[in-house]
Protein backbone atom coordinates (compact mmCIF):
# COMPACT_ATOMS: atom_id res chain seq x y z
CA UNK A 1 0.00 0.00 0.00
CA UNK A 2 1.37 3.41 -1.00
CA UNK A 3 1.43 6.02 1.73
CA UNK A 4 1.40 9.66 0.62
CA UNK A 5 2.90 12.00 3.19
CA UNK A 6 1.10 15.28 3.56
CA UNK A 7 3.38 18.27 3.04
CA UNK A 8 3.68 20.47 6.13
CA UNK A 9 2.28 23.96 5.53
CA UNK A 10 4.71 26.82 5.98
CA UNK A 11 3.75 30.02 7.76
CA UNK A 12 3.62 31.74 4.38
CA UNK A 13 1.15 29.10 3.14
CA UNK A 14 -1.05 29.71 6.18
CA UNK A 15 -0.92 33.46 5.62
CA UNK A 16 -1.82 33.06 1.95
CA UNK A 17 -4.77 30.80 2.84
CA UNK A 18 -5.97 33.33 5.45
CA UNK A 19 -5.89 36.15 2.89
CA UNK A 20 -7.84 34.05 0.39
CA UNK A 21 -10.36 33.19 3.12
CA UNK A 22 -10.87 36.91 3.66
CA UNK A 23 -11.29 37.39 -0.09
CA UNK A 24 -13.85 34.60 -0.45
CA UNK A 25 -16.07 36.03 2.30
CA UNK A 26 -15.58 39.61 1.13
CA UNK A 27 -16.49 39.14 -2.54
CA UNK A 28 -20.28 38.67 -1.99
CA UNK A 29 -20.33 41.77 0.23
CA UNK A 30 -18.56 43.87 -2.42
CA UNK A 31 -20.79 42.54 -5.19
CA UNK A 32 -24.01 43.12 -3.20
CA UNK A 33 -23.11 46.59 -1.96
CA UNK A 34 -21.20 47.75 -5.01
CA UNK A 35 -23.78 46.64 -7.55
CA UNK A 36 -26.69 48.24 -5.67
CA UNK A 37 -24.76 51.49 -5.40
CA UNK A 38 -23.71 51.23 -9.05
CA UNK A 39 -27.25 50.71 -10.32
CA UNK A 40 -28.59 53.45 -8.08
CA UNK A 41 -25.97 55.90 -9.36
CA UNK A 42 -26.55 54.78 -12.95
CA UNK A 43 -30.32 55.29 -12.71
CA UNK A 44 -29.78 58.69 -11.10
CA UNK A 45 -27.50 59.73 -13.98
CA UNK A 46 -29.77 58.38 -16.73
CA UNK A 47 -33.00 59.88 -15.36
CA UNK A 48 -31.47 63.16 -14.18
CA UNK A 49 -33.58 63.03 -11.01
CA UNK A 50 -32.46 65.30 -8.19
CA UNK A 51 -32.70 63.02 -5.15
CA UNK A 52 -32.52 65.97 -2.76
CA UNK A 53 -35.65 67.68 -4.08
CA UNK A 54 -37.74 64.97 -5.74
CA UNK A 55 -40.26 63.07 -3.62
CA UNK A 56 -41.41 60.64 -6.32
CA UNK A 57 -41.53 56.89 -5.72
CA UNK A 58 -38.82 56.27 -8.35
CA UNK A 59 -36.54 58.81 -6.67
CA UNK A 60 -37.06 57.03 -3.35
CA UNK A 61 -36.20 53.65 -4.92
CA UNK A 62 -33.01 55.08 -6.44
CA UNK A 63 -32.05 56.68 -3.15
CA UNK A 64 -32.70 53.42 -1.30
CA UNK A 65 -30.55 51.49 -3.77
CA UNK A 66 -27.65 53.85 -3.15
CA UNK A 67 -28.18 53.76 0.62
CA UNK A 68 -28.36 49.95 0.72
CA UNK A 69 -25.24 49.79 -1.44
CA UNK A 70 -23.39 51.99 1.02
CA UNK A 71 -24.48 49.67 3.83
CA UNK A 72 -22.85 46.79 1.98
CA UNK A 73 -19.65 48.66 1.21
CA UNK A 74 -19.55 49.83 4.83
CA UNK A 75 -19.24 46.16 5.86
CA UNK A 76 -16.29 45.65 3.56
CA UNK A 77 -13.58 46.47 6.10
CA UNK A 78 -15.05 44.55 9.06
CA UNK A 79 -15.53 41.49 6.83
CA UNK A 80 -11.93 41.59 5.55
CA UNK A 81 -10.51 41.91 9.06
CA UNK A 82 -12.82 39.30 10.61
CA UNK A 83 -12.25 36.54 8.08
CA UNK A 84 -8.53 37.08 7.63
CA UNK A 85 -8.37 36.64 11.40
CA UNK A 86 -10.66 33.61 11.12
CA UNK A 87 -8.36 32.10 8.51
CA UNK A 88 -5.42 32.38 10.91
CA UNK A 89 -6.99 31.48 14.27
CA UNK A 90 -10.53 30.20 13.76
CA UNK A 91 -13.81 31.46 15.20
CA UNK A 92 -12.26 33.10 18.24
CA UNK A 93 -10.68 35.76 15.98
CA UNK A 94 -13.95 36.83 14.33
CA UNK A 95 -15.14 39.26 17.05
CA UNK A 96 -11.77 41.05 17.45
CA UNK A 97 -11.45 41.18 13.66
CA UNK A 98 -14.92 42.65 13.13
CA UNK A 99 -14.36 45.41 15.66
CA UNK A 100 -10.85 46.12 14.36
CA UNK A 101 -12.33 46.45 10.87
CA UNK A 102 -14.90 48.95 12.14
CA UNK A 103 -12.11 51.01 13.71
CA UNK A 104 -10.20 50.93 10.41
CA UNK A 105 -13.35 52.15 8.65
CA UNK A 106 -14.06 54.95 11.11
CA UNK A 107 -10.44 56.17 11.15
CA UNK A 108 -10.36 55.98 7.32
CA UNK A 109 -7.41 53.56 7.27
CA UNK A 110 -8.76 51.88 4.14
CA UNK A 111 -8.54 48.21 3.27
CA UNK A 112 -4.83 48.09 4.18
CA UNK A 113 -5.70 49.19 7.71
CA UNK A 114 -8.50 46.62 7.90
CA UNK A 115 -6.14 43.95 6.60
CA UNK A 116 -3.61 44.88 9.27
CA UNK A 117 -6.36 44.62 11.90
CA UNK A 118 -7.29 41.16 10.66
CA UNK A 119 -3.68 39.98 10.75
CA UNK A 120 -3.24 41.36 14.26
CA UNK A 121 -6.44 39.64 15.39
CA UNK A 122 -5.43 36.33 13.84
CA UNK A 123 -1.90 36.20 15.21
CA UNK A 124 -2.76 37.54 18.67
CA UNK A 125 -5.71 35.16 19.11
CA UNK A 126 -3.63 32.24 17.88
CA UNK A 127 -0.94 33.11 20.43
CA UNK A 128 -3.51 33.45 23.21
CA UNK A 129 -5.09 30.09 22.39
CA UNK A 130 -1.69 28.40 22.42
CA UNK A 131 -0.18 30.06 25.48
CA UNK A 132 -2.93 30.89 27.96
CA UNK A 133 -3.52 27.80 30.08
CA UNK A 134 -6.56 27.67 32.33
CA UNK A 135 -7.94 24.98 34.64
CA UNK A 136 -10.33 22.63 32.87
CA UNK A 137 -13.44 24.12 34.47
CA UNK A 138 -12.48 27.63 33.24
CA UNK A 139 -11.28 26.81 29.72
CA UNK A 140 -14.53 27.98 28.11
CA UNK A 141 -13.76 31.48 29.41
CA UNK A 142 -10.82 31.81 27.01
CA UNK A 143 -12.76 31.98 23.71
CA UNK A 144 -15.93 33.38 25.30
CA UNK A 145 -14.58 36.14 27.57
CA UNK A 146 -10.81 36.58 27.71
CA UNK A 147 -10.10 36.73 23.96
CA UNK A 148 -13.14 38.89 23.05
CA UNK A 149 -12.40 41.32 25.90
CA UNK A 150 -8.64 41.54 26.28
CA UNK A 151 -7.69 40.46 22.76
CA UNK A 152 -10.00 42.99 21.16
CA UNK A 153 -8.92 45.78 23.52
CA UNK A 154 -5.22 45.17 22.82
CA UNK A 155 -5.76 45.19 19.06
CA UNK A 156 -7.88 48.34 19.11
CA UNK A 157 -5.47 50.32 21.28
CA UNK A 158 -2.53 49.29 19.10
CA UNK A 159 -4.44 50.14 15.92
CA UNK A 160 -5.61 53.51 17.19
CA UNK A 161 -2.55 54.85 19.00
CA UNK A 162 0.36 53.07 17.29
CA UNK A 163 -1.01 52.69 13.75
CA UNK A 164 -4.03 55.01 13.45
CA UNK A 165 -2.68 58.39 14.54
CA UNK A 166 0.48 58.09 12.41
CA UNK A 167 -1.78 57.34 9.43
CA UNK A 168 -3.89 60.42 10.22
CA UNK A 169 -0.69 62.48 10.45
CA UNK A 170 0.46 61.00 7.13
CA UNK A 171 -2.88 61.95 5.61
CA UNK A 172 -2.53 65.56 6.81
CA UNK A 173 1.07 65.74 5.62
CA UNK A 174 0.14 64.45 2.18
CA UNK A 175 -2.67 66.99 1.90
CA UNK A 176 -0.30 69.86 2.75
CA UNK A 177 2.29 68.55 0.29
CA UNK A 178 -0.26 68.33 -2.52
CA UNK A 179 -1.56 71.83 -1.81
CA UNK A 180 2.02 73.04 -2.04
CA UNK A 181 2.32 71.40 -5.47
CA UNK A 182 -0.84 73.06 -6.80
CA UNK A 183 1.04 76.10 -8.05
CA UNK A 184 3.54 74.02 -10.03
CA UNK A 185 3.34 71.76 -13.06
CA UNK A 186 -0.26 70.59 -13.42
CA UNK A 187 0.68 67.42 -15.33
CA UNK A 188 3.09 66.29 -12.59
CA UNK A 189 0.49 67.01 -9.92
CA UNK A 190 -2.12 65.05 -11.91
CA UNK A 191 0.21 62.05 -12.14
CA UNK A 192 0.86 62.17 -8.38
CA UNK A 193 -2.86 62.47 -7.59
CA UNK A 194 -3.69 59.59 -9.93
CA UNK A 195 -1.06 57.33 -8.39
CA UNK A 196 -2.30 58.14 -4.87
CA UNK A 197 -5.92 57.41 -5.80
CA UNK A 198 -5.00 54.09 -7.41
CA UNK A 199 -2.64 53.03 -4.63
CA UNK A 200 -4.88 52.10 -1.71
CA UNK A 201 -8.43 52.28 -3.12
CA UNK A 202 -10.13 54.32 -0.41
CA UNK A 203 -7.36 54.37 2.20
CA UNK A 204 -5.60 57.41 3.73
CA UNK A 205 -3.42 58.08 0.68
CA UNK A 206 -6.46 57.98 -1.59
CA UNK A 207 -8.42 60.18 0.82
CA UNK A 208 -5.64 62.79 0.92
CA UNK A 209 -5.68 63.08 -2.87
CA UNK A 210 -9.47 63.35 -3.07
CA UNK A 211 -9.65 65.89 -0.22
CA UNK A 212 -7.08 68.17 -1.82
CA UNK A 213 -8.82 67.84 -5.20
CA UNK A 214 -12.13 68.96 -3.72
CA UNK A 215 -10.47 71.85 -1.90
CA UNK A 216 -8.88 73.13 -5.11
CA UNK A 217 -12.15 72.53 -6.97
CA UNK A 218 -13.86 74.91 -4.55
CA UNK A 219 -11.28 77.53 -5.59
CA UNK A 220 -12.13 77.06 -9.28
CA UNK A 221 -9.12 74.84 -10.08
CA UNK A 222 -10.58 71.87 -11.96
CA UNK A 223 -7.55 69.87 -13.12
CA UNK A 224 -6.91 68.07 -9.77
CA UNK A 225 -10.50 66.82 -9.38
CA UNK A 226 -10.51 65.73 -13.03
CA UNK A 227 -7.28 63.79 -12.51
CA UNK A 228 -8.34 62.13 -9.25
CA UNK A 229 -11.78 61.15 -10.51
CA UNK A 230 -10.57 59.60 -13.76
CA UNK A 231 -8.07 57.62 -11.67
CA UNK A 232 -10.91 56.07 -9.65
CA UNK A 233 -12.07 54.14 -12.72
CA UNK A 234 -8.78 52.69 -13.87
CA UNK A 235 -7.94 49.86 -11.44
CA UNK A 236 -11.37 48.14 -11.37
CA UNK A 237 -11.88 48.55 -15.13
CA UNK A 238 -8.40 47.32 -16.08
CA UNK A 239 -8.55 44.36 -13.71
CA UNK A 240 -12.10 43.52 -14.79
CA UNK A 241 -10.99 43.57 -18.42
CA UNK A 242 -8.12 41.22 -17.57
CA UNK A 243 -10.54 38.69 -16.05
CA UNK A 244 -12.31 38.55 -19.41
CA UNK A 245 -9.33 38.38 -21.79
CA UNK A 246 -7.28 36.05 -19.57
CA UNK A 247 -9.89 34.25 -17.48
CA UNK A 248 -7.80 31.06 -17.33
CA UNK A 249 -5.58 32.71 -14.71
CA UNK A 250 -8.43 33.53 -12.33
CA UNK A 251 -10.59 31.48 -10.02
CA UNK A 252 -14.32 31.36 -10.74
CA UNK A 253 -14.95 33.72 -7.83
CA UNK A 254 -12.48 36.29 -9.12
CA UNK A 255 -13.90 36.04 -12.65
CA UNK A 256 -17.35 36.91 -11.32
CA UNK A 257 -15.94 39.72 -9.21
CA UNK A 258 -14.15 41.06 -12.29
CA UNK A 259 -17.47 41.60 -14.04
CA UNK A 260 -18.84 43.37 -10.98
CA UNK A 261 -15.68 45.53 -10.89
CA UNK A 262 -16.33 46.63 -14.48
CA UNK A 263 -19.83 47.80 -13.58
CA UNK A 264 -18.64 49.59 -10.44
CA UNK A 265 -15.87 51.31 -12.38
CA UNK A 266 -18.43 52.87 -14.72
CA UNK A 267 -20.01 54.74 -11.81
CA UNK A 268 -16.78 55.63 -10.02
CA UNK A 269 -16.51 52.87 -7.40
CA UNK A 270 -13.00 51.47 -6.98
CA UNK A 271 -13.66 48.85 -4.28
CA UNK A 272 -14.24 46.13 -6.89
CA UNK A 273 -10.45 45.89 -7.29
CA UNK A 274 -9.75 45.08 -3.63
CA UNK A 275 -10.12 41.25 -3.80
CA UNK A 276 -7.52 41.14 -6.55
CA UNK A 277 -5.07 43.19 -4.48
CA UNK A 278 -5.43 40.69 -1.64
CA UNK A 279 -4.93 37.81 -4.07
CA UNK A 280 -1.81 39.44 -5.55
CA UNK A 281 -0.48 42.50 -3.64
CA UNK A 282 1.94 43.31 -6.48
CA UNK A 283 -1.07 44.71 -8.36
CA UNK A 284 -0.95 47.77 -6.09
CA UNK A 285 1.99 49.09 -8.12
CA UNK A 286 0.27 48.26 -11.43
CA UNK A 287 -2.86 50.11 -10.33
CA UNK A 288 -0.93 53.16 -9.14
CA UNK A 289 1.01 53.47 -12.41
CA UNK A 290 -2.07 52.91 -14.59
CA UNK A 291 -4.07 55.49 -12.64
CA UNK A 292 -1.19 57.98 -12.90
CA UNK A 293 -1.06 57.47 -16.68
CA UNK A 294 -4.74 58.29 -17.14
CA UNK A 295 -4.62 61.27 -14.78
CA UNK A 296 -1.56 62.66 -16.55
CA UNK A 297 -3.09 62.17 -20.01
CA UNK A 298 -6.42 63.81 -19.19
CA UNK A 299 -4.70 66.97 -17.93
CA UNK A 300 -2.20 66.96 -20.82
CA UNK A 301 -5.11 66.77 -23.29
CA UNK A 302 -6.92 69.51 -21.31
CA UNK A 303 -10.08 67.39 -21.28
CA UNK A 304 -11.31 68.92 -18.04
CA UNK A 305 -14.47 68.15 -16.08
CA UNK A 306 -15.82 71.16 -14.19
CA UNK A 307 -17.80 68.98 -11.77
CA UNK A 308 -16.88 66.48 -9.02
CA UNK A 309 -18.02 63.54 -11.14
CA UNK A 310 -16.50 60.11 -11.80
CA UNK A 311 -17.24 57.24 -14.15
CA UNK A 312 -19.46 57.56 -17.21
CA UNK A 313 -20.91 60.85 -15.96
CA UNK A 314 -17.43 62.45 -15.98
CA UNK A 315 -16.89 61.20 -19.53
CA UNK A 316 -20.11 62.86 -20.68
CA UNK A 317 -19.33 66.12 -18.86
CA UNK A 318 -15.71 66.42 -20.04
CA UNK A 319 -14.69 69.28 -22.33
CA UNK A 320 -13.49 66.74 -24.93
CA UNK A 321 -15.21 63.35 -24.74
CA UNK A 322 -12.90 61.67 -27.27
CA UNK A 323 -9.68 62.70 -25.51
CA UNK A 324 -11.15 61.83 -22.10
CA UNK A 325 -11.93 58.35 -23.46
CA UNK A 326 -8.38 58.07 -24.85
CA UNK A 327 -7.05 59.02 -21.40
CA UNK A 328 -9.12 56.26 -19.79
CA UNK A 329 -7.98 53.76 -22.41
CA UNK A 330 -4.29 54.48 -21.79
CA UNK A 331 -4.42 53.67 -18.08
CA UNK A 332 -6.86 50.78 -18.47
CA UNK A 333 -4.65 49.14 -21.12
CA UNK A 334 -1.62 49.36 -18.83
CA UNK A 335 -3.53 47.89 -15.87
CA UNK A 336 -5.14 45.13 -17.95
CA UNK A 337 -1.82 44.05 -19.50
CA UNK A 338 0.14 44.40 -16.27
CA UNK A 339 -2.49 42.52 -14.27
CA UNK A 340 -2.63 39.71 -16.82
CA UNK A 341 1.16 39.31 -16.69
CA UNK A 342 1.24 39.30 -12.88
CA UNK A 343 -1.68 36.87 -12.56
CA UNK A 344 -0.17 34.58 -15.20
CA UNK A 345 3.10 34.46 -13.28
CA UNK A 346 1.25 33.71 -10.06
CA UNK A 347 -0.81 31.01 -11.77
CA UNK A 348 2.27 29.37 -13.32
CA UNK A 349 4.12 29.50 -10.01
CA UNK A 350 1.21 27.85 -8.18
CA UNK A 351 0.97 25.20 -10.89
CA UNK A 352 4.69 24.45 -10.58
CA UNK A 353 4.43 24.22 -6.78
CA UNK A 354 1.46 21.85 -7.04
CA UNK A 355 3.27 19.61 -9.53
CA UNK A 356 6.41 19.64 -7.37
CA UNK A 357 4.38 18.64 -4.31
CA UNK A 358 2.73 15.77 -6.21
CA UNK A 359 6.11 14.51 -7.46
CA UNK A 360 7.57 14.71 -3.94
CA UNK A 361 4.65 12.80 -2.43
CA UNK A 362 4.87 10.17 -5.15
CA UNK A 363 8.61 9.74 -4.59
CA UNK A 364 8.10 9.32 -0.85
CA UNK A 365 5.21 6.89 -1.34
Amino acid sequence: MTLLLKKEKTELDKLREALMTGVSYMIPVIVAGGMMLAFGSLFETITGIDLKTSDSLFAQIINDLKTFGLYGLGLLFPVIAAFVGFGLAGKAAIAPGLIAGMLAKDMQMGFLGALLGGLMAGYLVRWMLANIKLPKEFRSLLPMVIIPLFGTAIILFVMKYIVGYPLVALNTGLENWLIGMSGGNKVIMAAVLGAMVGFDLGGPINKAAITVSFGLFAQGIYEPVTASHIAIMIAPFGIGLSTIIAKQYYTKELQENGRAALMMSCVGISEGAIPFILANPALIIINAIGSAISAMLVVTFDSIVQAPAAGILALVLSSNILLYFVSIAGGVAFVAIGTTIMMKRQFMRQQAQSESAVHAETAQG
